[in-house]
């Protein structure tokens, strides 16, 4: 359990969390491997690497215009996002994302530097800051709520297979131009459900669902919009639904950049963790 300390879950923090990171639902369980004919395996492998091309061809990603509306039950809220990402000389990755307020004010800075194995949320107006290591279980002991840093990557590409989970199926299923991939989640039980189309030879994933062991749908993701920005086809909408919180996310892109030059100084958050703000360290949240 977590004391009064833990943000309020239905509050301004909850949407924070929400839209800054994209975040996805974790999933884990058994292995599952089925044989397939190697013309679907070669199909298959290309539409990967073709996926995994263009994560190695994004060096820098900026996004500038970036409108987020959050629907939590009765409860709408829209604001704007910026967002920074940048693979770092020493092979990591650095990422920066701020939710702006209605005067285009940041109001919450989400950064995660690879390199320096840190991640931290602060929340400006509650002058609040959540440091830890940059790890899977960050999100879950700063919130209790079971989110995964390494699941960003997958949203902001559009790339569910970037965790390198891409041999161990459940089943392939294509016809025509549809390709659609079941595999086991990453918890016990849990299956996810990723559709991809194929159209002018790129491949687009449009859909990815996660259901738990009794068949209950927990997540769904949709990637819509696809536009080429530097030779690369990226969507410019992405939806996350979570059926049983009644919670949905939908992100519109208007504006984005890749492979421009992003100072290093973008992802140290030591200059905003100025004296007014309040340091809380995930181990100060347990009982």
């Amino acid at each position: 359990m977590l004391y009064i300390e833990k943000p309020d879950a239905t509050a301004w923090t909850k949407i924070y969390v929400l839209c800054l990171l994209f975040a996805f639902v974790g999933c884990l369980g058994s292995t599952t491997t089925i044989e397939l004919s190697p013309a679907t395996r070669a199909e298959l492998d290309a539409i990967l690497d073709t996926l995994q091309a263009r994560y190695d061809l994004t060096g820098s990603l900026k996004i500038t215009r970036m409108a987020v509306r959050i629907e939590e039950g009765e409860r709408s809220e829209e604001l704007r996002e910026l967002l920074w990402y940048k693979k770092s000389e020493n092979g990591g990755e650095l990422l920066h994302i701020q939710a702006l307020g209605a005067m285009n004010e940041p109001r919450g800075i989400v950064i995660a530097n690879q390199d320096e194995n840190q991640f931290v949320l602060i929340l400006l107006n509650e002058q609040k800051a959540y440091p830890g290591p940059l790890s899977d279980g960050a999100l879950r002991e700063i919130f209790g709520v079971d989110l995964r840093v390494s699941d960003v990557l997958s949203a902001i590409f559009a790339n569910p297979f970037l965790d390198g989970r891409t041999a161990d199926f459940i089943s392939v299923e294509s016809s025509g131009a549809k390709f659609v991939i079941k595999r086991p989640g990453v918890q016990t039980g849990h299956v996810e459900t990723i559709t991809l189309f194929i159209r002018e030879d790129e491949p687009r994933v449009t859909e990815w669902h996660i259901h738990d062991e009794n068949g209950t749908l927990e997540q769904r993701a949709t990637f819509a919009d696809y536009r080429e920005v530097s030779g690369i086809l990226r969507p410019h909408k992405v939806e996350i639904e979570r059926p049983l919180e009644q919670t949905r996310v939908a992100v519109k892109i208007a504006k984005v950049e890749l492979n421009v030059e992003i100072s290093d100084s973008k992802f140290d958050p030591e200059p905003l963790l100025t004296e007014d703000i309040e340091i809380i360290h995930p181990s100060e949240l347990r009982e």
